[in-house]
């Protein structure tokens, strides 16, 4: 089948249906408690968050659980379905369930007032396909904290899109069972953005059926995110890799950045 001859469904639609059981929450799931282990080292502390780009929930639920009042926030209703889902009788009991809203980032207002932290991992922002619209989601989010406090995010560098994630095809995940996900990726040096499609093969009743998505992640130079936050109306008061240690953004090469930035 030819590129011209797909049928793709939007993005986050048959892919929210599968994104946990395909792992593709595990890096939030698995760094969360330490993302906000190292804000709190750092003298971080606050109770009332947003979770942007908070997809099937996973560390919205992690917030609930540690006694935060959190808001997830996404723009895809097909994974705020799955986030309001992953609910646990067991664990959740005790507790009020988080609110989930619908809503574009870039034109975030937050639902419960100013915060003490906007948390954002993943690489949400990658999904944002130009400076300008970057500036706006960061003006947003200024808007959105209380003086003084947490604005703390990852992003896919450059390099980490192009090495990682370009010009490959691979099985990423394969249950043997039901469920298989292959995912094909192209980098362009042009666009400084990486296309992933994905083939989501998810085997029911009537055989195996096929879905079809494409998106879009765009690198941003990390010296570019620094300025860019400085003019929004914040001080950047970490750039850490993923050991959760500092370098230097013109010396080392990482794959991946974590800002903490605080509102002025």
């Amino acid at each position: 089948m030819s590129e011209q001859q797909l049928s793709l469904v939007p993005a986050y639609t048959a892919l929210a249906e599968v994104y946990d059981r395909a792992t593709f929450a595990a890096y939030a799931a698995n760094n969360v408690a330490r993302y906000i282990d190292i804000a709190q080292s750092l003298n971080w502390a606050g109770r009332r968050v947003l979770d942007i780009g908070c997809g099937t929930g996973v560390t919205t639920w992690w917030f609930n659980r540690q006694g935060y009042r959190v808001v997830g926030v996404d723009s895809s209703p097909h994974m705020l379905a799955q986030a309001q889902a992953n609910a646990h009788p067991e664990l959740d009991a005790h507790y009020d369930p988080p609110e989930f809203v619908q809503m574009d980032m870039r034109q975030l207002v937050s639902p419960i007032g100013q915060v003490d932290l906007v948390f954002a991992i993943g690489g949400v922002f990658n999904a944002i396909q130009s400076l300008r619209e970057l500036e706006t989601t960061f003006a947003q989010i200024n808007g959105a904290l209380d003086v003084g406090r947490l604005f703390m995010f990852d992003v896919r560098t450059i390099r980490g899109l192009a090495h990682d994630l370009g010009d490959e095809e691979c099985v990423y995940y394969d249950n043997g069972e039901d469920l298989m996900v292959i995912v094909r990726n192209t980098f362009s040096f042009e666009t400084l953005s990486n296309t992933r499609h994905f083939i989501i093969w998810q085997r029911g009743d009537d055989g195996w059926q096929r879905q079809d998505e494409r998106h879009i992640e765009r690198g941003f130079p990390i010296q570019g995110i620094s300025a860019m936050l400085e003019r929004t109306g914040f001080s950047v008061s970490a750039i850490l890799n993923t050991h959760l240690e500092p370098f230097d953004p013109h010396r080392d090469h990482v794959d991946r950045a974590i800002f903490m930035a605080e509102k002025r």
